[in-house]
C-alpha cells in the first residue's frame, strides 16, 4: 500500500483533496439541516433585540437628535424589512470585500509573492499526471464551462424562465454572464500572463484570470441561486447548494489538473465570478422587491420535466463536445 502511494503521490493527494472538500460540504449540509433554521431565527431575534436596545440607548438618542439625517440614512441601511436596507448593505459589503481580495491577489501575482511559487509547484506536480486516467475524467468536467456549453446552458435557462413567465430573471442572468465574461476578457488583455508550460489542451488566450472558473461561479452560481430561490423546501435548498458547490469546485480543479491554469488563475476567476454573481443577485433581488419576479410560481409537471430534460440534454451535449472537440486538443 505504501509503495503504491509513493508511486502515485500526486494522484493520492488529488483524491485526498477531493475527499476533504466533499467531507466539508457534507458536514456543512449536516449542520445546516440540523441547526440552520433555528440559528437563522435566533439571529433575526437577536438583531431585532439589538436594534430595540440601541433605539433606547441614551448615546444613540443623543446622536439621533444631533444628526437626524445621518441617523435616518443609517437606519435605512440596517432595516431588515426591505431589500434596500440590510440585505443590500450586506451584498454591497460582499462585493467590496471580493473586489479587495481580487486586487490583493493581482498584487501578489504581479510582485511574485509566495503564491507564484505555489503556482509553479502545483503545476509541476500536475504535469506528472498527464498520462493518468484521471485526465479522461477531468476533460468532460472542464467542458461544462467551455463557451459552447455555457451558451447552451444560458439558452436552456432562458427558455425555462420564459416558459414559467419569469422574464426579469433573465436580467440577472445576463448581468452575471456578460459582465463576468467582459471583465475577464479585459483582465486577460491587461495582465497577459502566460499559461503553464505543460498545458494539456491547446489554448490561445492568456492565463489570468481563468475564464472557466469565472463563468463557473457566475453562470452556474446564478443558476444555483435560482434553484434555491424557486424551491420551497428547505432541505432541497441545502442539498442543491452542496451539490452545486462540489460541481463548481470540480470545474475549477479541472483547470489546474489539466495544467490549463495556475492555482492563482483559478482563484482569481472565482473572485471575478463571485463579484458578478453577487451583483447579479443584487439586481435580481431588487427586481423581486419591485414585484417583477414571483418566486412562488406554481411548477407544473411539464415544467419539472422541462428542467430535467434540459439538464440531461446539457450533460449529453457536454460529453459529445468533450469527445469530438476537447480530447483531440490533447498535446
Amino acid at each position: 500500500m505504501m509503495s503504491f502511494v509513493q508511486e502515485n503521490q500526486q494522484l493520492f493527494a488529488l483524491g485526498l483533496l477531493l475527499f476533504l472538500i466533499l467531507a466539508v460540504l457534507l458536514f456543512f449540509q449536516f449542520l445546516a439541516l440540523c441547526y440552520g433554521q433555528p440559528l437563522a431565527v435566533q439571529i433575526i431575534r437577536s438583531w431585532v433585540m439589538a436594534k430595540r436596545y440601541l433605539s433606547q440607548n441614551q448615546v444613540m438618542m443623543s446622536f439621533k437628535s444631533r444628526h437626524p439625517k445621518l441617523f435616518a440614512t443609517l437606519s435605512r441601511r440596517f432595516d431588515l424589512r426591505h431589500f434596500s436596507g440590510l440585505p443590500l448593505t450586506i451584498l454591497s459589503l460582499m462585493m467590496v470585500y471580493i473586489l479587495a481580495l481580487f486586487i490583493g491577489l493581482v498584487e501578489d501575482v504581479a510582485t511574485l509573492k509566495p503564491i507564484v511559487e505555489t503556482d509553479y509547484f502545483v503545476s509541476a506536480q500536475m504535469s506528472l499526471l498527464r498520462d493518468s486516467l484521471i485526465i479522461g475524467f477531468f476533460i468532460p468536467i472542464t467542458s461544462f464551462a467551455s463557451t459552447p456549453m455555457t451558451a447552451l446552458v444560458m439558452l436552456f435557462t432562458a427558455v425555462i424562465c420564459w416558459v414559467i413567465r419569469q422574464y426579469y430573471v433573465l436580467v440577472g442572468l445576463l448581468v452575471a454572464t456578460v459582465g463576468s465574461a467582459a471583465f475577464t476578457f479585459l483582465s486577460k488583455m491587461l495582465f497577459q500572463r502566460e499559461r503553464p508550460a505543460d498545458i494539456l489542451l491547446f489554448e490561445h488566450t492568456h492565463s489570468f484570470p481563468s475564464g472557466h472558473a469565472t463563468i463557473t461561479l457566475a453562470l452556474y452560481g446564478f443558476i444555483t441561486y435560482l434553484l434555491i430561490r424557486f424551491s420551497q423546501n428547505y432541505v432541497h435548498k441545502i442539498r442543491i447548494f452542496v451539490m452545486a458547490s462540489f460541481f463548481m469546485v470540480l470545474i475549477g480543479l479541472s483547470r489546474i489538473v489539466l495544467n490549463e491554469h495556475y492555482l492563482s488563475d483559478v482563484l482569481g476567476g472565482y473572485l471575478v465570478g463571485g463579484l458578478w454573481l453577487t451583483f447579479a443577485i443584487s439586481v435580481t433581488e431588487w427586481l423581486s422587491a419591485k414585484g417583477k419576479i414571483d418566486w412562488q410560481v406554481k411548477w407544473s409537471a411539464n415544467h419539472i420535466y422541462l428542467v430535467w430534460l434540459s439538464g440531461v440534454g446539457i450533460f449529453i451535449s457536454t460529453i459529445i463536445y468533450a469527445k469530438l472537440f476537447q480530447f483531440p486538443l490533447l498535446l
